[in-house]
């Protein structure tokens, strides 16, 4: 392939990442900092991009020059935003999600996939008292926040900067189409969480504790309501229906690991987590492919329970909400 035809697939590779109402010409003379006229040229072909203009577009876009130049190797490369209590990290790491979710949200006809083992962070802002747990968690035990090593946890969020990011976090879910995959161990994770706390006497008070398992009941029954209908709903306004499908099945074989897989017409990116809440991400199309073919064949291996399967969705909550049920009981 001669490079003029090389470098024009390159610009239109990147073109196909970026969201449609976005000037190209703009996007690129930004990024190296040349006037339009020689982007322009650039995109054309009509002047080579120079190496260090071809690194700066690559690690921009996350392209992979072995995928570019069509070289046949193992190598898949990831962008990790890994957090840590250092630099606060855990404020980061909730940004992160919201330019994500962002993202995703400029892709055309975006479908986001998430394979389970823990409830996802956006399905519990709706949920105050809920939220502020699983955020003091992470904090506290996955992060070590050296500040949080002997304090109670008294049911509040008092971050503002957290609260903000996390009502963004809601919106731009709430307009997602996804398919989440879950497993009678999603819920698991977060009751053992509590009763961790429980047990080690971190709550400040009781009514705490009966407060979050109430708000995780509300929770399940709120991803029943969304099941039931196939579509995305309102907490607030359950009543209010969007157009934004939700699917949601249920494997009991196969143990999740959350990964986060994006679908959309001109892209594809896949989220692997690792290390607690951190997760590195590849639009590498090899590896994407490979992702989408293993979650369906999860999903063939699943129950559907949107919309249709009332019986095995009806019988999976109830085990949910009985797990929670005989938690509550064992609280003095």
């Amino acid at each position: 392939m001669d490079n003029n035809l090389t470098q024009q697939l390159f610009f239109n590779h990147i073109k196909s990442m970026l969201p449609v109402h976005f000037s190209f010409v703009d996007e690129v003379a930004d990024v190296l900092k040349i006037s339009n006229d020689s982007a322009y040229r650039r995109i054309r072909g009509e002047k080579p991009l120079g190496l260090d203009e071809l690194q700066v577009l690559c690690n921009k876009y996350q392209v992979s020059l072995d995928q570019l130049l069509q070289i046949k190797t193992t190598t898949v490369i990831f962008t990790d935003d890994r957090v840590d209590h250092y630099s606060q990290g855990f404020n980061k790491w909730l940004q992160f999600v919201a330019n994500s979710l962002a993202q995703f949200n400029g892709l055309q006809n975006p479908k986001m996939y998430w394979f389970s083992k823990d409830l996802p962070a956006y399905c519990f802002i709706p949920f105050a008292e809920l939220t502020a747990f699983k955020f003091f968690f992470w904090k506290r035990t996955l992060l070590g926040y050296p500040e949080l090593a002997r304090q109670k946890f008294n049911g509040v969020e008092a971050d503002p900067e957290a609260i903000e990011t996390a009502k963004m976090i809601d919106e731009l879910y709430a307009k997602i189409p996804t398919i989440d995959i879950w497993s009678r161990d999603s819920i698991n994770a977060t009751i053992s969480q509590i009763e961790y706390y429980r047990q080690a006497n971190v709550f400040a008070y009781n009514d705490v504790l009966f407060k979050i398992y109430s708000q995780l009941e509300e929770l399940v029954n709120h991803l029943e309501l969304q099941a039931e209908t196939g579509k995305k709903l309102s907490y607030s306004k359950p009543d209010l229906y969007t157009n934004v499908t939700y699917d949601a099945y249920i494997n009991e074989t196969l143990i999740g690991d959350n990964t986060v897989f994006v679908q959309s017409d001109n892209r594809q990116i896949t989220f692997i987590n690792h290390n607690g809440l951190n997760f590195m991400s590849t639009q590498d199309a090899g590896f994407c492919e490979f992702t989408h073919k293993h979650l369906q064949n999860v999903i063939r291996k699943s129950t559907h329970i949107s919309i249709v399967g009332e019986k095995e969705r009806s019988m999976f909550f109830h085990k949910l909400k009985a797990a929670i049920h005989e938690r509550v009981k064992n609280i003095s």
